[in-house]
């Protein structure tokens, strides 16, 4: 029997993409709160979030807003990214770096969890980028609809994505798209066709190294 999310990935898969389209009188929204307006540009957006990390979707602003299985998922592949791209300077990974996919649409800036560009596809980075990453990883949070995530991964696909990652922390899986597969991982996490050699176990995602405690007769002292 498919497990919940399961479900969910399945109705992900099979659910177009719906275009929102704008109400006519935009005048109205200006008295509604920021959260629920639909008419917001970027430039509005920014001043709003205040430095806050954000996505604007069709002109509404959505706060990224992580939970702890969540930042601690970040962290890890963060981290194991940067250390990759030290000894392999092929590419850079960026948390959450906004997509400017669309240049004439001020009301969309969709914003992955992390960004993987290679080398060769830096020049389309300025405060934004203008084409999707090589690799995108979404992670997702337990208040997240698997519908929407799915979308976001599906337009990245759309906007020259080779693969996406979409995190599971509370499945303890991930699932690996490309524009011909979707497959589900738990064991070995890699991506031999962006980042050659680069592997991490599915289960080092989600824990964080235990701090070591001091043997016998040591002491802990800060330099």
């Amino acid at each position: 029997m498919a497990s919940v999310m399961e479900q969910e990935v399945l109705t992900a898969a099979t659910t177009p993409s719906v275009q929102t389209s704008y109400r006519e009188d935009l005048s109205l929204e200006e008295d509604l709160r920021p959260e629920e307006r639909t008419d917001l540009t970027i430039e509005e957006a920014e001043e709003l979030a205040q430095g806050e990390p954000f996505e604007l979707i069709d002109g509404r602003l959505v706060f990224k807003m992580a939970d702890s299985k969540h930042s601690n998922s970040q962290g890890v592949l963060v981290g194991e990214l940067y250390a990759y791209f030290k000894q392999n300077p092929i590419g850079r990974a960026w948390p959450e770096f906004s997509l400017r996919l669309w240049p004439e649409n001020k009301r969309r800036l969709p914003t992955p969890d992390i960004a993987v560009f290679l080398n060769e596809n830096l020049h389309a980075i300025k405060k934004y980028a203008v084409r999707a990453p090589d690799l995108a990883i979404e992670i997702v949070s337990d208040d997240d609809k698997a519908t929407e995530v799915f979308k976001k991964a599906r337009l990245y696909l759309a906007k020259d994505s080779r693969v996406v990652w979409i995190v599971f922390p509370s499945e303890k899986r991930v699932m690996i798209m490309t524009a011909t597969e979707w497959r589900w991982e738990s064991n070995t996490l890699a991506c031999p066709e962006l980042l050659p050699g680069f592997s991490i176990k599915v289960e080092q995602i989600f824990s964080w190294p235990a701090e070591e405690e001091p043997h016998a007769g040591e002491s802990i002292s800060a330099e």
